[in-house]
């Protein structure tokens, strides 16, 4: 049974490096044969193949479609920092989960069913790895935002504008932030603005921390004032967000360890019953109709599970 488990996971695996290795190939053989055609051309010739709007229509719903799924993934192609483990090697770790999957599951599901259920399953696998790595991103800057914020007024109070202490931050402060901030910098250095900048920021840690920091500076940009006072205000805000957060957090231990416990009570039952009574889980293991049931509570299990842990999620949401 692993033989074949073990070929359709090396089958999967070569698959999809020979599609990256090809797509590569394509993309650098269309780039130079482009560079060609310009080269080529003389100076004030007009383009051979004119520019057709409805192909540049086709390539804009393309692009929306792709980050609409990249969005339903929660991967970031703009925050490679994010990623811990290669998008790559995700999308292979999806694929060999919904291999082993299928294996597993044509003998209670049946062919067809087994097969329709592969593609869900490797986008729920691929958005569980991406959406854990999201989390992980998002608690490092919002760990950091106190510190960031302290370093931008300490910079701003010594009578350095406001862009050198963000460039400050690039430069001293702890990873994600350093990187996020080096975005910042060089977006404001080609000229975009500055509360513009602050807002992509925002959207792209999806913290609202860096959207009050964005708003807060359009409207001291607006308005005038003291901007060491704001950003003080602002400071003292968010430090309040970060610690109403991490005593939520605290709170919310007692619940997830009683949830894993109620996890583990299942296994921890079957394990006990095997050592009292050798023939009690004969029906379960070895007949159709109990492994129809065991899929079936390992079922409800998981779905207890998700749901105790969007109930945490949106009782920690501000």
């Amino acid at each position: 049974m692993l033989i074949p488990i073990t070929a359709s996971i090396m089958l999967v695996l070569a698959t999809l490096i020979s599609a990256t290795w090809l797509s590569r190939d394509v993309m650098t053989r269309r780039m130079r044969d482009r560079i060609g055609a310009v080269r080529s051309r003389p100076q004030g010739a007009a383009p051979a193949t004119p520019v057709r709007l409805p192909a540049r229509r086709v390539a804009d719903q393309r692009g929306k479609q792709m980050a609409r799924i990249m969005r339903l993934l929660q991967l970031n192609p703009e925050i490679p920092e994010q990623n811990v483990i290669a998008w790559k090697l995700v999308i292979a770790i999806a694929c060999g989960t919904a291999a082993i999957g299928f294996f597993y599951g044509r003998e209670f599901l049946g062919w067809p069913l087994a097969a329709l259920l592969m593609p869900v399953e490797v986008f729920l696998v691929a958005r569980f790895i991406f959406g854990w790595e999201r989390t992980r991103y998002q608690r490092a800057m919002l760990e950091q935002i106190p510190d960031v914020m302290a370093l931008i007024c300490r910079a701003v109070s010594a009578g350095v504008p406001l862009t050198e202490g963000l460039r400050a931050v690039a430069q001293e402060a702890a990873t994600p932030s350093r990187e996020a901030f080096m975005l910042v910098v060089s977006e404001v250095a080609i000229g975009q603005p500055l509360e513009r900048a602050l807002w992509k920021l925002h959207e792209r840690a999806g913290l609202a921390e860096y959207a009050f920091f964005a708003v807060t500076i359009g409207l001291q940009a607006q308005t005038g004032g003291s901007l060491v006072e704001t950003l003080q205000n602002l400071q003292d805000l968010v430090r309040r967000r970060v610690t109403v957060s991490r005593r939520g957090k605290a709170l919310a231990a007692e619940v997830r360890m009683s949830a894993m416990i109620m996890e583990a009570l299942p296994f921890v039952a079957g394990i006990a019953l095997i050592f009292i009574r050798n023939d009690f889980l004969d029906f379960f293991l070895n007949t159709p109709a109990g492994n129809h049931m065991v899929l079936a509570a390992f079922g409800l299990l998981g779905a207890g599970m998700l749901t105790i842990r969007y109930m945490i999620r949106m009782s920690l949401a501000p």
